[in-house]
């Protein structure tokens, strides 16, 4: 007959292997799921696009964890001990229920539903105000007021960065909880006056705001020093565990949340949590081929008219610059790690064709005019060729699509695809027509144009003195509304990061026009990660 201490031991024990059990399955199977997840990234060459390293070390520290209580429990059966089994399960069965498997499940849940994800963890930070610092705040101790800040959990990124999720899987009774450990009699009516009654308490009676409205405050703070396509990252909870409506204080905390700027989103159930694999499309969660959306028409710059014509792009090693040795010193050593990198990574199929095919091919006349003057002083009698071909001219002029894809597949190892749409357009455009720094929108001749912002573009290209091809290039996409790709990192970045200054100047001065809105039209650019040259003339002998 069993006692009441041994029917409670027998209890703890079936609770214990039944949860161990349990999470153990969870835990392999939302791992297994991680690693499909990674193992697709690796197979569109999209790993190191996407931060997984926070969320896998939970994820892995869970399953690892697990494995010890296994562990554990497997030593305690073979060496049972009466007096110390009940304490023993005790403390397997609180460790098993403190897992933190169930918000990794809640967050993995949340990004197989998401769009571009481009990280599962991320810290963001926030400068801290030096008056409201926590000097007990053990991660401040020590370092000046100036070089204080916080780091904040984002638990998703998504859209391609554009959006912050940060999933918490606190209930409703945990909640309600910390409302009266922070001294809330009545969160709704404290909350709802508190912008008007707070003075009226002393600082030592007033409750302080709740954790999750305070991450919600910091996190709008670290996204307002962040642009994403020239707009600050949206900030997004989700709630699995709270219903909306439930309960007064619940919708008075859910009210604060929101006032902050950010989105909430309650009451997802475990069943949208916990979505089927048949659910999964990695394809939707994998980052976007080109990190800005990609243009019917595309604005092709004279890098990469360049790379379409190098003969590193398109022929082997053994069949460059005939009557000189590629393997020598004949080469530039510059040239020569492109012809190394072009055999282990061919630029054109990988990083160029796929944000061509389909689609309409302009350029500028200055950056045709550039390349022309690039080839006929040192293009190959291969690289002129293939520069005719592209553009149309010479001996190509008036030929067909396919006859100029046909020619250019003559002169390449690489295959041509029929949607390679030939001859690239020249355009004969004038940037200084869009170009004001009193007027924000340009000439009106239609909608299109209406919508530039021509003060911040007019200030940014003033600020960088560019070039008159670089004004050429990069206006003729931003005025257009067209995607440009180019090689040309260097400039584009310097572009990019100039128009977010003033962005941010404005913000900081209140100043709030045309330039500032929701809206605000900026360049879109692709900036490809390698770059060709033309093979030009060997280097020819010492004394010749």
């Amino acid at each position: 007959m069993l006692l009441d201490g041994d029917r409670r031991l027998q209890s703890d024990e079936t609770s214990s292997i039944n949860l161990l059990t349990s999470l153990k399955i969870r835990a392999e199977a939302l791992l297994a799921e991680f690693k499909a997840f990674r193992a697709h990234l690796e197979s569109q060459h999209k790993q190191h696009d996407v931060e997984l390293r926070i969320f896998r070390r939970g994820v892995e520290s869970e399953v690892k964890s697990l494995t010890k209580i296994t562990q554990r429990m497997s030593v305690s059966d073979s060496t049972y001990n009466a007096s110390d089994s009940e304490e023993a399960e005790q403390l397997q069965l609180h460790a098993l229920r403190s897992s933190n498997l169930s918000f990794y499940e809640a967050v993995w849940g949340v990004a197989k539903a998401s769009n571009a994800i481009s990280a599962l963890g991320k810290r963001v930070y926030v400068e801290c105000d030096p008056l409201q610092v926590d000097e007990t705040c053990d991660s401040l101790r020590g370092k000046s007021p100036s070089s204080k800040r916080k780091d904040i959990p984002v638990d998703i990124v998504t859209e391609n960065g554009l959006e912050w999720i940060k999933v918490s899987t606190i209930n409703e009774k945990r909640l309600l909880f910390e409302m009266a450990k922070e001294g809330w009699e009545s969160y709704g009516d404290l909350s709802n006056t508190s912008d008007t009654d707070d003075s009226e308490q002393p600082p030592s009676r007033k409750p302080s705001k709740l954790e999750l409205v305070r991450l919600a405050e910091d996190l709008q703070a670290a996204s307002k020093t962040v642009r994403v396509q020239f707009k600050h990252p949206r900030v997004h909870f989700v709630l699995p565990n709270i219903q909306e409506g439930s309960c007064p204080d619940i919708d008075a905390f859910l009210a604060d949340i929101r006032a902050t700027g950010a989105s909430a989103q309650c009451g997802t159930s475990s069943k949208d949590i916990h979505q089927s694999r048949e659910a999964f499309n990695f394809d939707r969660m994998t980052p976007a081929l080109a990190p800005v959306p990609l243009t019917p028409t595309v604005n092709v710059d004279c890098t990469i008219l360049l790379a379409l014509i190098s003969d590193i792009s398109h022929l082997r090693r053994q069949d460059m610059s005939p009557g000189c040795n590629p393997t020598s010193a004949t080469f530039h050593k510059a040239i020569q790690r492109q012809i190394e990198s072009e055999e282990t990574h061919p630029l054109l199929p990988k990083e160029v064709y796929p944000y061509l095919l389909n689609r309409s091919l302009h350029c500028t006349s200055h950056a045709a005019q550039r390349m022309r003057e690039i080839v006929q002083c040192m293009g190959t009698v291969t690289e002129q060729l293939r520069a005719d071909i592209i553009l149309g001219e010479r001996s190509f002029q008036d030929q067909s699509s396919a006859e100029l894809r046909l020619a250019l597949s003559k002169q390449s190892r690489h295959a041509v695809s029929e949607t390679l749409r030939l001859p690239i357009i020249i355009i004969d455009f004038e940037p200084t027509d869009y170009l004001s720094i009193t007027s924000r929108e340009g000439p009106k001749t239609d909608q299109q144009k209406d919508n530039f912002p021509s003060s911040i573009a007019a200030r940014a290209i003033s600020k960088l003195h560019l070039t008159d091809i670089n004004t050429s290039v990069f206006m003729y996409g931003w005025t257009h509304e067209i995607v440009t790709i180019t090689s040309n990192r260097a400039v584009a970045n310097a572009l990019l990061a100039s128009i977010n200054n003033l962005l941010d100047e404005g913000e900081q001065r209140s100043w709030e026009p045309n330039d500032d809105r929701e809206d605000f039209l900026g360049p879109h650019i692709y900036v490809c990660e390698s770059a060709r040259s033309l093979v030009g003339k060997p280097k020819g002998k010492a004394g010749e």
